[in-house]
């Protein structure tokens, strides 16, 4: 079980680094501030993720690492919903009008960089 004030604060850092890779690599993320919608939407999802796993008392069930790959499915999960929430947000409420690889690549980034960052930190 990670404490709540963990998950809080590296689901914060999970969205600056979010907001900050998106802002420096992506011009698209950065007109109309994009990039911090993306941040937001980061730290939402990979919370919902690790206070789901917490609630149901499966962190123990999912932080164990597959052989090949190195990534266990908390950390997996973390990806997936900060991809989720981001491709959501940006596809159905802030950016209705963009075409769809840019939204899906947002997203994507967005969770790489939580992979990443439950990968080495939680």
């Amino acid at each position: 079980m990670f404490a709540t004030q963990d998950i809080l604060v590296f689901s914060a850092i999970a969205g600056v680094l979010a907001s900050a890779v998106l802002s420096a690599t992506w011009q698209w993320a950065r007109r109309r501030r994009r990039f911090l919608i993306a941040g937001v939407t980061t730290f939402v999802g990979m919370a919902a993720w690790n206070f789901t796993l917490n609630a149901t008392q499966a962190v123990p069930n999912f932080d164990v690492d597959a052989p090949i790959v190195r990534v266990s499915w908390a950390d997996a999960g973390s990806g997936v919903f900060a991809c989720l929430v981001t491709a959501l947000v940006s596809g159905l409420i802030t950016d209705r009008s963009e075409l769809a690889y840019r939204v899906v690549g947002a997203a994507a980034i967005a969770g790489l960089v939580a992979i990443g960052l439950d990968l080495f930190v939680l």
